[in-house]
């Protein structure tokens, strides 16, 4: 192929690359029914995405529930609170199994039934029974410990990944399941720019593949933005931000996947339900969903 005409090609398939390249798109999830006024975070959603758990908080942050609504024709239904939790402790982060029959969460309700008193943060989890859901249970160690444990995240193959401060500082840590039981929790290391860097809200993909965090820039600070690493032989690639239409100069958090990875549920503080906040007060935030396929499509080498 001549110089000249062999350039024409390349031109042309790189343009038609971008014409066919499918745009990322972020939308407001549940406008006025799952996303209100109130703050919403902490996603997580049955098989058919016909069922969804959430939290919701006072305008104040006070007080927070979990919360679920059920997908009816193509209507949500009004949210309602789960039984077990009423405010009177901090229930957060819910996390669907994937068959649904268990719902794990975060609680600094008491571990002694003998005290009302509210403690440290634990995992905690509750069963399907018929159309209720048992009383709260308490995961054993070493999912759990005498420090913090938030936003648990489980794989297909029962990999847990959560948040604990039980080592002396705030990290990731991960328990494999291996033969019928969890083994010592370890630390996961992730890093941004070459650099290891403090992240939050761990959400791994069911096969374990990738994972999506909250992290604030190191050196600027600032909110946090969302991050993706793909593992790769037992290892955590560079966190790579999510890009513009995910992140903005708002917090960005709690992100939460379908069961088939296909989609990426997260809060943003951005302008949403509510408007513009004067400067000093901070966004309630609503849920956003993008699908990962675009998503990611640009952000791979």
């Amino acid at each position: 192929m001549k110089p000249l005409l062999l350039l024409f090609f390349c031109l042309a398939l790189i343009s038609c690359q971008q014409q066919t390249e499918t745009p990322v798109e972020v939308a407001l999830f549940g406008e006025g029914i799952i996303s209100s006024e109130l703050p919403e975070f902490a996603t997580s959603v049955n098989s058919d995405q016909h069922l969804i758990f959430f939290n919701r908080t006072t305008a104040d942050r006070s007080r927070m529930w979990l919360m679920y609504a059920k997908l009816v024709g193509d209507q949500w239904s009004t949210p309602d609170t789960l039984p077990f939790s009423k405010g009177d402790y901090v229930d957060v982060d819910p996390f669907l199994s994937a068959d649904g029959s268990k719902l794990y969460f975060s609680s600094n309700r008491p571990v002694d039934s003998s005290t009302t008193e509210a403690g440290v943060f634990n995992s905690w989890f509750v069963e399907k029974e018929g159309e209720e859901w048992s009383t709260p249970t308490l995961l054993p160690a070493p999912l759990n410990s005498d420090s913090n444990e938030i936003f648990m995240t489980l794989t297909q193959s029962g990999e847990a990944y959560f948040v604990s401060n039980r080592s002396g500082e705030r990290t990731i840590m991960m328990s494999q399941f291996t033969d019928g039981q969890y083994q010592e929790a370890k630390k996961v290391e992730l890093r941004l720019e070459g650099k290891a860097v403090y992240a939050s809200n761990p959400c791994v993909s069911s096969d374990g593949r990738f994972m999506i965090v909250a992290v604030r820039d190191p050196q600027e600070g600032g909110p946090p933005d969302l991050y993706v690493s793909w593992q790769e032989k037992g290892n955590w690639g560079e966190l790579i931000n999510l890009g513009d239409e995910v992140n903005t100069p708002y917090a960005e958090f709690a992100p939460g996947l379908s069961k088939d990875d296909q989609i990426l549920y997260f809060t943003s503080e951005r302008p949403g339900i509510v408007p513009e906040q004067e400067e000093g007060v901070r966004p309630p935030g609503d849920i956003y969903v993008v699908h990962t396929h675009t998503l990611f499509a640009k952000l791979r080498p």
